[in-house]
């Protein structure tokens, strides 16, 4: 599925793959004037590629390498033409996606990207006459960035914000580097999050300092009963609760409990 909407300027698209009725997962990507920030996952290019029909695109740029956000590289740059820009750890995966190792989950969700080749991001870029600063936000993965445009006061977020709550932690993700990159980012002004999650979401700082608050009060809460003597995992049973559907859905690769061990340092 594909869904177009307009925030001002800025193209919103909010699309997944629809197994029957069912999507089970929506990503966004965005389109500032010949700039396409992310391409979604490799099941909806038929859709992307009609979607952009009439469009003039002569860049993408990634926010990170993961296949959700990359699936449609390819194919965009070999029908607009456009160069593509990924932070410089997300370049290997690009050429080379089955280094990416998906689950099956991940496969039955977004699949394999086709192999792209890209070029390292520098900290800025221009969209027309937007100008774009590069900001490294490692933790989601290594090669994670947000794009800032500080006159319009937008940000756009990739996966390092997903709403002001936290809960699951993926197997490879890192709690406290999530921390420090949210910490970089509340203190931008910021009006409007672009998020990949959730689409256009207002009142940006207010809500990055809601998030940035939630995650070390969760923080410092399971470090007082780890201090306390609890086991990690009667910590997660304590704080977060029992495991939900997404722990069996993902094999354990998003877990509560590896938001536990990921605080503690015990994850592995």
């Amino acid at each position: 599925m594909l869904e177009k909407t307009m925030h001002g300027p800025v193209k919103v698209f909010r699309s997944g793959r629809s197994i029957g009725d069912f999507v089970p997962y929506h990503v966004h990507f965005f389109l500032v004037e010949d700039v396409l920030i992310d391409t979604s996952c490799a099941w909806v290019r038929s859709e992307i590629l009609n979607a952009l029909e009439g469009e003039s695109i002569s860049r993408i740029v990634n926010t990170h390498h993961h296949e959700d956000h990359t699936g449609n590289n390819r194919a965009v740059q070999e029908r607009f033409g456009a160069e593509i820009y990924a932070h410089h750890l997300a370049l290997p995966f690009l050429e080379n996606p089955g280094a990416l190792n998906l689950r099956p989950y991940q496969l039955e969700v977004w699949d394999y990207p086709e192999p792209s080749r890209g070029l390292p991001l520098g900290d800025h870029f221009q969209a027309g006459r937007y100008r774009f600063e590069v900001i490294p936000t490692p933790g989601h993965c290594d090669s994670h960035v947000c794009f800032y445009e500080p006159e319009q006061r937008w940000l756009f977020t990739g996966d390092v914000f997903c709403g002001k709550g936290f809960k699951y932690l993926r197997a490879d993700e890192n709690y406290h580097l999530i921390v420090e990159s949210l910490k970089k980012l509340a203190q931008l002004p910021v009006d409007t999050i672009f998020c990949s999650l959730l689409g256009v979401v207002p009142n940006g700082q207010e809500v990055l300092i809601a998030k940035l608050d939630f995650m070390e009060r969760l923080r410092d809460r399971v470090l007082t009963l780890n201090r306390q003597g609890l086991s990690p995992a009667e910590i997660r049973a304590e704080v977060l609760g029992e495991e939900e559907a997404m722990t069996r859905l993902t094999a354990g690769h998003y877990s509560k409990q590896n938001t536990v061990d990921s605080i503690l340092g015990i994850l592995k």
